[in-house]
């Protein structure tokens, strides 16, 4: 594993004030800024009220707003947990975000997995179902990673599985 820190935008339930951002903050992750995607891409509300950004080809999507952190190796291994990237829940890309609405850098970022983004998107009702920001709002519905099935990832997965009809 590298010794470098990662830029990691985060977008849902990472952000300040958000139920999972406490990983990042008990790390000690620095904030680097507010940021949005450099270009659009589809972000939807799937299973749990859980976010996620989809990989380019579903649709045209939207700029997406988040937050811009520095993780070291630790946080980014614990992020990559969380997020179930050995189960195929997410994977982490690389993508161009806009911090402070003027400077570019690149980043990286968790995605839908690949393997099932495109069915999530068409039923979470496509296009239609796109959105820019995950607010509080979509938080309140959140459940947390104690709350599932299974587990906090294979659980996810399995949601997602159910949800698809899969």
């Amino acid at each position: 594993m590298e010794d470098t820190a990662t830029m990691v935008f985060v977008y849902g339930t990472l952000k300040r004030g958000f139920p999972n951002h406490p990983l990042l903050a008990a790390y000690g992750s620095p904030f680097a800024g507010a940021a949005s995607t450099a270009a659009p891409v589809p972000l939807v509300i799937g299973p749990y009220s859980v976010p996620f950004l989809l990989p380019s080809g579903s649709s045209s999507g939207r700029l997406v707003s988040g937050e811009l952190y520095v993780a070291s190796p630790n946080a980014l291994a614990d992020l990559d947990a969380l997020e179930g990237t050995h189960l195929g829940v997410y994977e982490r890309r690389r993508l161009t975000v806009l911090v402070d609405g003027e400077r570019e850098v690149e980043a990286e970022a968790y995605f839908a997995n690949t393997s099932y983004a495109k069915a999530l998107w068409r039923r979470c009702g496509g296009e239609a179902a796109e959105i820019g920001e995950y607010t509080m709002e979509h938080a309140a519905s959140y459940v947390p990673l104690s709350g599932r099935s299974l587990g906090a990832s294979a659980g996810l997965m399995h949601a997602i599985h159910a949800f698809l009809g899969q």
